[in-house]
């Protein structure tokens, strides 16, 4: 008999201590996903940008999706800003993931921690009015004017280094919309824009812009993840072999053709 009681109380002791286990775990949180913030910009269609329904969708937004879906230790929740403010936030650690098209150029690696896993490509390409054959590369643009729209894009970190170490030869003016700045070309108060040729390509249907798209590229980059420099490399490499899972099963690709018309995705 005491046998038996010895048993019973020791499987008594044992279902107290699961219990207790347990609810030490709800009360610190372990056990849940964790949740991770990522910066976004609804103007930057089609990477980013609100369906009819005031959703947040977008090419972005699929690829995210999918890392979201294969991680269930974390959740993705999105804060919605202006494009300058992401990677300010980003460095203020009010955001976990910068996920924006971002290219690599040295002042950003400078602040920030980039992905090692590019996803989608990302060359940088004059577009000038379609009967302007005087201009085939930044070398021509003596004398005359670049409309940009964002300091903080890499269009504008291209355009203006450039243009620094020539003597400034043009001149950059700034627009609040891409939609603007095709007027300033149509209309001669600008001469050229910078953008990839897919963007290009899409303002000449948007806008009926009749821009003409200048080759070779004036530079070359992939796109990135961007993360705190400080807190974000274990999160920096749980989203770069994401990333690399998602090139690797024909993911990214189908998200690429199915959003931007095209496999664009970095090789």
């Amino acid at each position: 008999m005491k046998a038996a009681q010895r048993i019973i109380a020791a499987a008594l002791a044992f279902a107290a201590a699961l219990s207790a286990n347990a609810a030490g775990s709800a009360k610190t949180g372990k056990g849940k996903p964790r949740e991770i913030i990522v910066g976004a910009a609804p103007t930057l269609k089609p990477y980013w940008y609100l369906d009819e329904h005031n959703k947040l969708t977008g090419f972005e937004k699929a690829v995210l999706d999918e890392i979201d879906a294969r991680h269930p230790e974390f959740t993705l929740k999105y804060q919605i800003m202006d494009f300058p403010n992401i990677l300010l936030s980003l460095e203020a650690g009010k955001i976990d993931v910068a996920a924006a098209q971002l290219e690599y150029n040295i002042e950003r690696a400078q602040k920030y921690l980039y992905g090692t896993v590019g996803y989608t490509t990302f060359p940088q390409h004059l577009g000038v009015r379609e009967d302007d054959f005087s201009i085939n590369s930044f070398d021509d643009l003596k004398g005359k004017t670049v409309v940009l729209t964002y300091t903080a894009a890499n269009e504008y970190y291209v355009t203006n280094k450039w243009n620094e170490e020539h003597g400034r030869p043009f001149k950059i003016i700034f627009e609040s919309t891409r939609a603007l700045g095709c007027e300033d070309i149509a209309s001669g108060k600008a001469d050229a824009m910078v953008s990839m040729i897919r963007d290009l390509e899409g303002f000449n249907k948007e806008y009926d812009a009749h821009l003409r798209i200048v080759e070779p590229a004036v530079y070359n980059s992939d796109t990135y993840y961007m993360f705190n420099k400080r807190t974000g490399a274990e999160l920096r490499d749980t989203f770069d072999a994401a990333l690399q899972e998602l090139k690797d099963d024909g993911t990214l690709k189908r998200l690429s053709l199915e959003w931007l018309g095209g496999d664009f995705t970095a090789k």
